[in-house]
């Protein structure tokens, strides 16, 4: 705890690309596959698929949050003595 994390990229890539992987499994041609009768637990498929995906995106940002967060800030020189 309290040390600095450095990013290789990689988390920061993946920040970027959540939310466009979120708009392509939330576009109406994917949902349409759930969208059939079936159900779970008497809830229908495509309101499970929906919040699925909602509740898996969620988890996925608070993991890149997680990784992203910075560390605590770096300590300043004081400044020189001005005579």
């Amino acid at each position: 705890m309290g040390e600095r994390r450095v990013d290789d990229g990689r988390a920061s890539g993946a920040a970027v690309a959540l939310p466009l992987v979120g708009l392509f499994l939330l576009m109406p041609p994917l949902i349409t596959l759930f969208a059939r009768g079936a159900g779970v637990a008497g809830v229908p498929l495509v309101v499970v698929y929906v919040f699925g995906v909602w509740g898996a995106l969620i988890v996925c940002a608070a993991l890149l949050a997680r990784r992203l967060r910075p560390g605590p800030p770096a300590r300043e020189p004081p400044p020189p003595d001005q005579a």
